[in-house]
């Protein structure tokens, strides 16, 4: 049971729809694999931390303490008894455990705690909900279709809370999926990005960190942090190498534009926040009113209204062949991605077919990513 001592795993947890990209983005830290909700990463000692700091579409990364085989509540007993936990919490400290557990045998999920402290020595203490300040170092274990893991929680908070963006509008986006978005869409730093609705300022933001070279991790402090290993795993030098590939400015335009004052003053104090202001450019406007100027084609992308986020400056349809009009002229020569409720609605607002469909989750909503191709010959 588990690796060499030279390798270290890591399950990297992506949001619906984002795995590919996330094997992508971590190809370049080690051996990849798609799973179930995710990547595997094989890597060198310490690539939990390169892979918390660096990775943007990653939603949790968790070290591997131990995996094998199980067919029954044996097998998984035996592991988690061999299991050492000395690296992540010292002698006796409590942990807090989250837990997946199917196997024949097993037992009900509020007696796992109590089990696992006689186990390992220590108080276990049962994971509830998405709060995490305050807790003890997560595990996560997981028993189900004749296979038994268990993983240290690296982030703590999940790896969306970069720690800038402090306000938000309605129905906010995740930093996770905003910059999701921006690979799926094809966003290239040394091109203009304009959001025509960008609310609180999410993908803009994203948009001008991915420019400027500033990994998502750089903001943030991390559970692992505090590990009885985290000496070994470099964090300081992580950080060192990445702050010296930051680029002073985006290299290209960063545009977003909205009708809502409010909206834009929050995007504005989360760009300070983010140390993207002067990267970022924010103005009041409709999107009828959008023009290109003298600015060379880039990506026009947006999270359009849906759901609880439904106020539009007009009615649905009239918004929907406003921008479409806007998107079929003066942006024609522009490469376009817009998140929606349905296919159906793509169609509509783009005003033709999209080259690409990605099926995605918002908050927990289904949504879809259309994306188009510049127009020909305009």
């Amino acid at each position: 049971m588990g690796h060499p001592p030279a390798i270290e795993r890591v399950y990297l947890q992506a949001a619906p729809g984002l795995e590919a990209v996330l094997a992508a983005e971590a190809m370049p830290l080690g051996r990849v694999r798609r799973v179930a909700g995710g990547v595997e990463l094989d890597g060198a000692p310490g690539v939990h931390a390169e892979a918390a700091l660096v990775l943007r579409v990653a939603e949790r990364v968790l070290l591997r303490l131990a995996e094998s085989s199980a067919r029954r509540w044996s097998d998984v007993e035996a592991v988690l008894t061999a299991v050492r936990l000395d690296g992540i919490v010292p002698r006796a400290a409590p942990v807090t455990l989250e837990a997946v557990v199917r196997v024949p045998g097993a037992p009900g999920t509020g007696a796992l705690p109590l089990l696992l402290s006689r186990a390992w020595g220590r108080p276990v203490e049962r994971a509830t909900g998405d709060t995490r300040e305050g807790e003890a170092p997560r595990l996560v274990l997981r028993a189900v279709d004749g296979a038994v893991s268990l993983s240290a929680d690296v982030g703590g908070a999940l790896l969306h809370r970069r720690g800038w963006r402090q306000e938000v509008s309605r129905a906010p986006m995740r930093e996770t999926l905003a910059a999701g978005v921006l690979a799926l869409a094809g966003h290239a730093p040394d091109r203009p990005v304009w959001d025509p609705m960008c609310g609180s300022g999410t993908l803009v933001i994203e948009a001008a960190l991915i420019a400027r070279g500033v990994a998502p991790g750089l903001g943030r402090a991390f559970a692992a942090e505090g590990w009885p290993l985290a000496s070994t795993a470099d964090w300081g030098g992580h950080r060192e190498r990445l702050r010296a590939r930051v680029r002073p400015q985006a290299p290209a335009p960063v545009l977003g534009s909205d009708l809502n004052a409010g909206a834009l003053g929050t995007a504005r104090r989360n760009a300070r926040r983010a140390g993207v202001a002067s990267d970022v450019r924010l103005e009041r406007l409709d999107v009828a009113n959008l023009r290109p100027g003298e600015l060379p084609p880039g990506l026009l992308v947006s999270n359009l209204p849906y759901g609880k986020r439904v106020s539009t400056p007009a009615a649905p349809e009239v918004f929907d062949t406003t921008l479409a009009r806007v998107l079929t002229g003066p942006f024609a020569a522009w490469r376009q991605a817009l998140l929606v409720e349905n296919p159906e609605r793509l169609r509509r607002v783009g005003g033709r077919e999209p080259d690409r469909v990605h099926a995605l989750r918002n908050g927990g909503i289904p949504v879809v990513l259309g994306v188009w191709e510049p127009i020909r010959g305009v």
